[in-house]
């Protein structure tokens, strides 16, 4: 199967500093991939390489088997940087209408198209404005639209709800959740539940080499471990009474929150395990914020990096 994305031994320096040092990652089939790593670690780089913004110090980079400055994917990839470029003076349903026609589509059907864009992104409201009059939540909605243009195989998007308000970065993330089934997404963000909640994937870098390229569900044990935030610290006597449960193997405290726990256990049905867990809390006057089944998401890419 031909790849939707590819890179071999991809190396990219700036002068003596290696920002990236032989990455090596394939992806086949339509997917949403979550792109992370703590700051400096490449991230930037390696996202500015796939939307051809930089050109690779040496190795392969393929994205739908061409360079990515290739004009043989025009109209293919559609972009969303974290700085949005828009023309002043420029209504935005004429900057949409413009950049329909840069990508191909004829009057009529650039019309229809841009229709098609502006009901899937609910911007009915902002078509007739400027860009310098537009909030910047507005304003990345609108950039959104732009780069959902003409149905594009991969969408590459740079921290698509950072600076927005949650009501905006809910959107954001409903089109996103909305539309990932049509495309390939490559999402870079510091969000990490942002990540969990609209990627199928994830890659993971720092200090410049890829840390892993997995689905998100291998770092989610979802079969063998409740996490818990409770209402207070567990003391001692919960703690016993809990590990008193015979299917419980362990439980371990979060050493930045102690606040949370995870329970890790052997048993055929978690559901029904879970109210013996839930019962041993109320016993104890023990309350709970969060429940969730599998381990933090989160705290599975520290880990990662902190071995890297």
């Amino acid at each position: 199967m031909s790849p939707i994305l590819e890179c071999i031994n991809l190396c990219k320096s700036f002068g003596g500093l290696k920002a990236l040092q032989d990455i090596n990652l394939r992806i086949e089939t339509p997917t949403s991939v979550g792109l992370v790593g703590p700051n400096g670690a490449g991230k930037t780089t390696l996202f500015s390489l796939f939307c051809g913004f930089l050109r690779p110090t040496s190795g392969t980079l393929n994205i739908l088997l061409f360079s990515p400055d290739s004009t043989s994917i025009k109209g293919k990839i559609g972009i969303l940087p974290q700085d949005i470029p828009m023309l002043r003076g420029i209504a935005v349903l004429e900057q949409l209408t413009l950049f329909a026609k840069l990508q191909g589509y004829r009057k009529h059907n650039a019309k229809q198209e841009i229709e098609r864009i502006i009901n899937l992104v609910n911007i009915e409201a902002l078509i007739k404005q400027f860009p310098e009059t537009l909030s910047y939540g507005q304003r990345k909605k609108v950039a959104l639209a732009q780069a959902l243009i003409g149905k594009p195989e991969i969408i590459l998007l740079d921290e698509p709800t950072s600076g927005l308000d949650p009501v905006a970065a809910n959107d954001v993330r409903s089109i996103i959740q909305q539309t990932r089934g049509n495309h390939t997404y490559v999402i870079s963000s510091h969000n990490l539940e942002e990540i969990k909640n609209v990627c199928d994937e994830i890659i993971i870098i720092d200090k410049g080499k890829l840390v892993r390229h997995c689905p998100i569900n291998e770092l989610i044990d979802r079969n063998n471990v409740f996490t818990l935030l409770l209402d207070q610290i567990p003391a001692d006597s919960l703690i016993q009474s809990l590990k008193s449960i015979s299917s419980i193997n362990r439980i371990e405290s979060d050493t930045k929150n102690t606040k949370r726990i995870s329970i890790y256990f052997n048993d055929q049905n978690p559901d029904q395990f879970q109210y013996k867990i839930l019962e041993c809390l109320q016993k104890n006057g023990t309350g709970i914020v969060e429940f969730s089944r599998g381990s933090a998401f989160a705290d599975r890419v520290v880990e990662l990096v902190s071995k890297q």
